[in-house]
C-alpha cells in the first residue's frame, strides 16, 4: 500500500506543513486525502498493513466532511478546515444523524455505527493535519447507539443455519462452493474477507489447519472439523476442473464468462448468500455474511464456555470482543425459558 502513496512529498516536515496548509486553503481534496494516506502509512497504528477497505471508508467520510465544511462550488468554506473546533464536528455529526451524508443528492440519516466510522475517519484526518503541524485535533463524540451490539448484528439461529446447509447439499459446483463458504464462516469462524482471500498453500488438509490472514495482516492457525476437512477436500476436486491456471484462491467464480475460474470477491459472495437467504424466506435481519461468523462464535462459546478459546479461534486480540457471543447465545436462552416452562 505504501508504494501507492508519494511519500517523498510528505516526509520533509517543512514541505509537509506548507503543502497541507495550501491544500486546506485551496480545498485541494485529492492532496488532503494523499496527506491522510501518507500519515496512515508512516504513522498510523497499522502502518502499511491498513486494510484497503478501511482506507476506502475513511476517504468517503473525509470527502463527506469536506463537502459539509466547504461545499463544492462555494466561494469559500463554511468552516475553516484548519481552525475547526469540537463544536464544528458536533454540528457535522448532528447533520449526519438527522439529514444524512453530503455526497448523495438524496441523503438519508446515518445509523450510529456509520456515524462512528465517519467520525473516526475525520479524527484520523485531523491527526494527519496535526502531524503536518497545520492544525490541532478537535474533540467530538459519536452518538451512542441505543441498540446493543449483539442485537444489531445477531447470529443466525441454528435452525436457519441447518436449513441453509440443507438447501446447499447437492452436487452442483456452485452449491458445493457456497456451502463450503458458509461452513468456513459459520463453523470455523472466518470473516468473509478471510474466506475469499484464502489460498491453496494455506490449506493443510492432513493437519486439518487453515493459515488465515486476518485484520491488520495478523496470521493465525484455525483448526477445522473432520467433516469440514472432508468437504474441503471434495471441493478441491471440483475446483481443479474450473480454476484458471495460476490462480491460487480456494474459492473461485463459476459460470461467469470473464471471471470464471478466478478468485471470488466479497461482493460476489455476499450476493450469493443473500440470494440463498431470499430463496429460503429468511427474515431480512438475518441477511449478510458476518452473522455466520457470529453463529460460529456463539456455538464455540456455548460448547467451551471459554472466552479465551473463543478469542483464539476467531482471531480477536481482546477477549472482551468475544464476550459479545455470550450475549448472542439465543439458543441457550430458549433452552432456559423452555426449562422454566417445564417447572411451572
Amino acid at each position: 500500500m505504501g508504494a501507492l502513496v508519494p511519500l517523498s512529498t510528505w516526509q520533509n516536515p517543512a514541505k509537509r506543513r506548507l503543502e497541507a496548509i495550501r491544500a486546506a486553503h485551496e480545498r485541494d481534496e485529492e492532496k488532503l486525502l494523499e496527506l491522510h494516506h501518507a500519515y496512515l502509512v508512516l504513522k498510523g497504528r497499522k502502518r502499511a498493513r491498513l486494510s484497503p477497505k478501511t482506507l476506502a471508508l475513511y476517504q468517503v467520510a473525509i470527502r463527506d466532511y469536506l463537502a459539509w465544511a466547504w461545499p463544492p462550488g462555494a466561494c469559500g468554506p463554511k468552516i475553516e478546515i484548519l481552525k475547526a473546533t469540537g463544536d464544528d464536528l458536533d454540528r457535522w455529526v448532528h447533520d449526519l444523524e438527522t439529514q444524512g451524508g453530503h455526497l448523495n443528492p438524496n441523503p438519508s440519516p446515518l445509523k450510529p455505527g456509520s456515524i462512528a466510522t465517519y467520525l473516526a475517519a475525520v479524527r484520523s484526518f485531523y491527526r494527519a493535519l496535526a502531524w503536518a503541524k497545520a492544525a490541532e485535533l478537535p474533540q467530538a463524540r459519536a452518538p451512542q447507539d441505543p441498540t446493543p451490539a449483539h442485537e444489531r448484528r445477531p447470529a443466525l439461529p441454528l435452525e436457519l443455519y441447518q436449513r441453509l446447509l440443507a438447501h446447499l447439499a447437492h452436487d452442483e459446483p456452485q452449491a458445493r462452493r457456497d456451502r463450503l463458504a458458509v461452513r468456513l464462516m459459520g463453523e470455523a469462524g472466518l470473516r468473509i474477507s478471510e474466506v475469499v482471500n484464502l489460498e491453496l498453500p494455506e490449506v493443510h488438509l492432513e493437519e486439518r489447519l487453515l493459515e488465515v490472514t486476518g485484520k491488520g495482516g495478523k496470521r493465525r492457525s484455525v483448526p477445522i472439523s473432520r467433516s469440514l476437512a472432508e468437504e474441503l477436500s471434495a471441493w478441491l476436486l471440483v475446483r481443479r476442473a474450473h480454476a484458471r491456471p495460476g490462480d491460487k484462491h480456494l474459492l473461485i467464480n463459476l459460470g461467469e464468462r470473464k471471471g470464471h475460474g478466478r478468485g471470488m470477491t466479497e461482493k460476489t459472495l455476499r450476493e450469493r448468500l443473500n440470494r440463498h437467504y431470499r430463496t429460503l424466506g429468511f427474515p431480512p435481519r438475518y441477511y449478510g455474511a458476518h452473522l455466520l461468523r457470529h453463529t460460529a462464535g456463539t456455538r464455540i462459546y456455548r460448547k467451551s464456555r471459554d472466552l479465551h478459546a473463543t478469542a483464539r479461534l476467531l482471531g480477536h486480540a481482546n477477549v472482551n470482543t468475544s464476550a459479545i457471543y455470550a450475549k448472542m447465545d439465543m439458543e441457550g436462552l430458549f433452552s432456559l425459558v423452555d426449562r422454566l416452562e417445564e417447572e411451572s
